[in-house]
Parts: C-alpha cells; structure tokens; sequence
C-alpha cells in the first residue's frame, strides 16, 4: 500500500515528514477541509502535493503568483510529475491545450490564478475532470482584514459549490486569529479544522537599527556578519544603486527586479545560490518559491508595509537552523514617507476611474469589447499623453487589477512560445511536400524536442538562429509561415509591457459605485503600517515577542535581539555573575539565592535578579525555584 512516507521518500528524498505536515496531509486525506499555517519555508507545497499524488484524480492550485506557478510546475516535472499553469501571460490556443491535457493527459496538478477560475471557459471544462483537492494558497488574500487582499479571492466560494464533494485546503504562512476566521468562513469550512505551527523562529537575531546613513550602517553589518545575504529595498533603482555600492567596496552583489528579462533573472537567481555572489539585492519580487538554507542575513534597507510582509522576508533567513541574522534599517524621516507611500497606494475612486477611461480612450475600446484582449503598452508615454502622476497611475493598474478590470504585465512576462499542431505523420508528409522547411523543422525538434507535439514551450529565436546558422530575420519569417500555414502554432514575444482586459470594457459611470470596500481596505493598510512602525519603535519589548504577539502566539523572550541583548548587557552587575554561579549548580529558592547577602546588599541583588527574568536569562518554575533558562 502506497503511504504518504513512500510518496515523500519518492520524489522528494525525504525520510519524514517536518512538524505539522503529517497532521495536515492525514486530514486532507480524511476529506476534511483544511487550513494550514505554516511561516516561510515550512514546506506548504508538500502539504497538497503529496496527498494530490496519492488520490485518483487532479489537484487544482489557485495562487496570485505567475512566477511562483512556473516554478512550481518546473519542479514537479523535473520529479517526473506532469503538472501546467494557466495564467494571463498565455495565449488562448495555450489555455486551450493546457485544459485537454489536464482532462485527457493524465496531469496531476492544475495551478491557476483566482481571476482565471472565474471564467466561464475554465468552470465548462473543470466539469469534465476528475478532482480530487481543491488547494488554496495565500489564502489569506480572501480577507480584506490580511495584508495582500484580493477581491478575486472572494468569488472562490463559488467555485467550492461547483466543486461538490472535494475537500479544500487553504494554506497560508501570517494570519492573526480574526484574518483566521474570514478565511474559513468565506471557504465555506463544513468544521474548523486549524493546524499551525509555532512562528517562532529561535535561531534568528532580529534587530532594528535607527541610523542616519544607512548606507554606512549596511556596509558594516554585511562586514560584521559573514555568509549569504538578501538586501530588501523597496525600488528598482534602489536595487541597482545598492548593488554598485556595495561592488565597489568590494562585497560582490546582484540585483533582482520584476522588470528583468526571464534569462536575467535566472542567471543572477543561479548565480546567488550557487554561491558565485554573496549579496542579492532585491525588490520584494524576490524570494518566493526560493528555498536556500544558509542565508545567514536579511536586511531590510527599507521598511515593508506590514508585520506580515516583514516576518515572511526576514524568514528567508535561517532555514537551516543555524544562527542568523534580520535587520531592520530606519531613519527619522521613514515614518513620514511610508504613509505617503500609503497614500499613493491607494488612489482616490476618481483617480481610477480617471485612468481607467484614459486607457479606454488610448485604444479606442468602446464599451463591452476588449475581453481578454492585451495591448503593447509603456507607462511613461500613457502618463505623459493623459497628464497622469506615474507613480498613482502605477498604483492605480495594481487596484484596477484587484478590482478584476485591467492588467498591466512586465514585458519580462513574455517570451516566445511555439507548438506543433499536427501529428507526426502529418508533419513528416509536409516536410517531404514542402523541402525548404525541412532542415528547419529537423533543427527545431533536435533543440526542443518531441514535447513540441504535446504543449506550447518557450522558445528563444536567437537560439534557433546560431543552431541553423541562420539569419535572425529569417527564423521570424519561416516561424510566421508556419503559423499561417497551420503547421505550428507560434506566438512571438512582443519585448514590450502590456496591457489585458479582464473583462470587456465598463462604462467608467458604473465603476466602483459601492466603494465602502476600496475605503476599508486602506483603512486596514493603515492598521498594519501602525503596527509594523509600533515594532520599529518599540525598543523594550522582545522583537520576536512582538512579532508573535501580533499572530496571537504567546511568547517570552528570544535572548538574542538587540532589546534582549540590550537587557542582558544592563544587568551586568556585580551580582549578575553571582547569580550565574549559584544557578548553574541547579534550581534555587529565593532563601538559597539570598542566604550569602546582607540586608543593605539584598535590594540591589533582587533588582539585578528580576531584570534578569524580564531578560528571559532565569526563569522561575511550578515550584517557586529559580532556573537558568
């Protein structure tokens, strides 16, 4: 009989299971619907992976995160699992073939965007599989008290209906107790059934530094701590800005950006966790799906928006368990410029129905055409025509997108993609009709394979080129014959952003007429951004105590922040080493700590004694005894 241990000892290598896991697949084997909190790199995919192997049937994966589906699918295809991704940055003719293939092809595992299982395409062809798990992550999206909510996330309920009979399983790494509640309650829960592993993380130093050049401060905490590092700034040109300074003071570093090519990205990826350069600077664009072990430092040049998002990135660091560093950097003027930051985030109802209409008016759409239709489209010279702040008008494209309307994708979201349409004889009978494809066909397949016949692949032309020895020029030519003639179905890069409608085009007065939500939402920003400055400025209490408190976890002190350290450094008396000396023969009363001092002695011992225990360095047991901790 097939357990989930062997399915984990096949693929994954793995002897056993990690804290949590075993409970959490036992249940969602059972039929249960699930929620599973787990911190960053808790290993959440396993949790639906192995169960969706060991069950008859397909397991469908809704995630917001095109970058971290493809990763996903490129993992469990290199295990020999056959899995796809349907996302906005495919071609219909590819959502077409991808949906065959999960109902005739045998694939085990279906990711897709939220807004994707709205379509009436993908509900009519879901009817036809065989599923066995519903999965759900970052689930708490479908909150609007969480921190990255999405309002697609709220139509999941409908499809869980369509869905009869199949379990659910929501995962998330942050969520507080109420944002807990929402997330059953808006999947439709049968009962609560809740598994959560500690967020402690013990072996992280989590410290805050308010300095006045941080660029200063940052060169010597890299200099100070040794090892594989990530530096979180906030901007592209921060990025790149940090990465030459920190190259030019001899501390090798890359930069990481969503506006990166696909070959960029994966070049300076590889390069980081090969080890090649100790320092990835990076946006918050970095990090998800990455699973290096020894990164034993994480700073913050500027600070996120929310605890949430701060405990998620700061977590990358110490997966192995072995001591690490997260540091926060601050300046005086940081508190002023993130709740502009907030600000701008979140642009009044008229600025989006202002840029909404602009882009309906930069490409003629009239109203009730355009669904799914994408455009080239470059941001600058739509602001500088329609007279629009780039910086509102980008953030406006992110709440346009929530809001289900439009979409403005990276040009490094598209590369060319190629699939041959016919089958094998057909193809052999056109190569001996048609002599001057031949060669061209032959080097085709010799690069890229027989996976060609199956699903769309990407491909690279300049690739192709340098293979036949051909001019660039006039691999596009012959690719565009081929797509004409039905040979293959090609879809070339357009090396430019683009803009999708995701449904056709609204009359911009029937826009956001109930926006109490819109007005919510940055209310509840605003919370988070309070707390996530409270923790900044919070220089008495234990950061890790801080952070745990926030996810409603009771927890006492780390020993190993800058507030425990500085503690531990104030209660350096003369009778902190006593007290060390005494306890470390074992448990003491207070008559064994205090029988050696004499009444005018016995205030100050008593005082270094209870910071002591604020510090977390002693404890005091059920029995009244005092311990080291």
């Amino acid at each position: 009989m097939t357990t989930p241990e062997l399915i984990l000892k096949k693929y994954w290598g793995y002897e056993s299971f990690r804290p949590s896991q075993g409970d959490i697949i036992k249940a969602v084997l059972e039929g249960d619907d699930t929620l599973a909190l787990l911190p960053t790199g808790g290993g959440k995919s396993i949790c639906y992976q192995v169960p969706g192997l060991l069950k008859e049937g397909i397991c469908i994966v809704i995630t917001p995160l095109i970058a971290l589906m493809n990763d996903q699918v490129a993992g469990l295809k290199k295990r020999g699992i056959k899995a796809v991704a349907i996302h906005s940055g495919l071609d219909k003719r590819e959502i077409d073939n991808a949906l065959n293939s999960c109902i005739y092809g045998g694939i085990k595992f279906l990711y897709c965007s939220p807004e994707r299982v709205q379509t009436d395409l993908f509900r009519e062809r879901v009817r036809e599989m065989n599923v066995n798990l519903l999965a759900i992550d970052e689930a708490h999206c479908i909150s609007q008290w969480g921190h990255d909510f999405r309002p697609s996330y709220l139509q999941l309920k409908e499809f869980r209906v369509q869905l009869e009979g199949v379990p659910v399983l929501a995962l998330t790494a942050t969520a507080t107790a109420r944002v807990q509640e929402e997330i059953q309650k808006e999947l439709l829960f049968k009962e609560r059934h809740v598994y959560k592993s500690s967020f402690a993380r013990p072996n992280i130093s989590f410290s805050v530094r308010w300095v006045e050049d941080k660029e200063v401060k940052l060169l010597e905490v890299l200099q100070k701590v040794q090892g594989c590092a990530i530096v979180y700034v906030r901007s592209r040109k921060g990025v790149r800005d940090l990465a030459k300074l920190l190259n030019e003071h001899k501390i090798s570093s890359t930069f990481f950006h969503a506006g990166l090519q696909p070959n960029e990205k994966d070049e300076r990826q590889k390069k980081w966790l090969n080890n090649q350069v100790r320092v990835m600077v990076a946006t918050n664009a970095f990090g998800m799906g990455i699973d290096k072990p020894d990164v034993r430092l994480v700073v913050h040049y500027e600070a996120p928006s929310s605890v949430e998002d701060y405990y998620q990135e700061a977590g990358r660091a110490g997966r192995d368990g072995h001591l690490s560093f997260a540091v926060l950097l601050m300046h005086k003027a940081d508190t002023d410029q993130m709740t502009q930051q907030l600000e701008q985030s979140h642009p009044s109802v008229e600025f989006l129905k202002r840029v909404y209409q602009s882009v309906a008016n930069h490409f003629q759409m009239a109203v009730g055409s355009g669904y799914m239709v994408s455009r080239p489209f470059e941001l600058p010279e739509f602001c500088h025509t329609f007279q629009l702040d780039p910086i509102l008008t980008y953030h406006a494209f992110k709440r346009l997108e929530e809001e289900g309307l439009l979409q403005l994708s990276d040009s490094s979201m598209k590369h060319s993609r190629l699939k041959i349409t016919v089958d094998n004889t057909e193809l052999y009978k056109f190569q001996v009709a048609n002599a001057r494809f031949d060669a061209f066909i032959k080097g085709i397949l010799r690069i890229y394979g027989g996976g060609l016949f199956t699903d769309f692949m990407i491909i690279s032309e300049s690739k192709m080129a340098g293979f036949l020895e051909m001019e660039l020029k006039q691999v596009f030519e012959l690719l565009e014959k081929l797509n004409t003639i039905g040979i293959i179905a090609y879809i070339r890069a357009s090396g430019k952003p683009e803009v999708l409608f995701l449904q056709p085009r609204v009359e911009v007065s029937r826009l956001f007429q109930e926006n109490s939500r819109l007005k919510s939402l940055k209310e509840n920003a605003a919370v988070r951004l309070k707390t996530m400055l409270d923790y900044a400025e919070n220089s008495t209490d234990c950061r890790m105590k801080q952070m745990l408190d926030y996810f409603d976890e009771r927890y006492d002190h780390c020993g190993k922040c800058d507030v425990c350290l500085e503690q531990k450094n104030k209660v350096k008396t003369d009778y902190y080493e006593k007290i060390i000396q005494l306890l470390e023969s074992g448990p003491q009363s207070m008559d064994e700590l205090t029988g050696d001092t004499n009444d005018k002695q016995k205030e100050a011992f008593l005082n270094t004694l209870r910071t002591m225990l604020d510090a977390g360095i002693v404890k005091r047991n059920a029995d009244d005894l005092y311990l080291l901790t």
